[in-house]
């Protein structure tokens, strides 16, 4: 009999969305590696062939998801010239990335704020800052595009963006805490209309 074949690949990515339940369910303090081996129906020993500790698998986690909120906004952003619509499909981009992504992402968020605010001085084990980095200069270089055109009003493009990010980031937080209060896709229509459309847009 020829020995199985294993998907390391998928196979890591089953133990982090496993993990990523326990941390929801548990929270990230009291999970323990067993947890993790345990939701995701293998033993301990498995666990540690992929990963060398459970901050191992939350920076990882954390990584995996900030890559598939990139990969969902830069497909949106494709064959897009205008930047104030491209402001909005950045929008829309982290609207369904957070509706698609499994349960438990959305769940730590604030675990995954409170570990990058921790470890703010040590970039090589999580880094959030990095992340606000690239998104800031992302809007950035689009609003000073818009400005360049006339299409957008000659603000602070660095205020600009920022605001843009802590909007997300608060109906984010909001969302979270309840999912009732109200559906991520108004909320997103509310932020463009508001900021982009009327806030950003010049008088043409």
């Amino acid at each position: 009999m020829s020995p199985k074949i294993v998907d390391k690949k998928a196979k890591k990515q089953d133990i982090l969305e496993a993990a990523m339940r326990v941390f929801a369910r548990k929270g990230v303090a009291k999970t323990k590696m067993a947890d993790v081996a345990e939701a995701a129906g293998i033993g301990k020993g498995t666990v540690y062939e992929y990963f060398n500790s459970k901050e191992d698998i939350f920076t990882e986690s954390f990584r995996y998801f900030m890559l598939q909120v990139e990969t969902v906004i830069a497909r949106r952003l494709l064959k897009i010239y205008d930047p104030l619509e491209k402001l909005d499909a950045i929008i829309d981009g982290w609207v369904e990335a957070m509706q698609q992504s499994p349960t438990a992402f959305p769940a730590i968020m604030m675990d995954f704020w409170a570990e990058g605010v921790r470890h703010k001085e040590n970039t090589a084990a999580f880094d959030l800052k990095e992340m606000y980095d690239k998104s800031r200069e992302m809007m950035v270089r689009i609003i000073e595009e818009g400005i360049a055109k006339g299409i957008i009003l000659p603000v602070n493009s660095t205020i600009a963006a920022s605001i843009l990010i802590g909007a997300m980031d608060g109906l984010m937080l909001q969302w979270i805490m309840d999912h009732n209060l109200f559906e991520l896709n108004e909320a997103a229509e509310v932020l463009k209309k508001s900021f982009v459309e009327k806030g950003l847009k010049a008088d043409g």
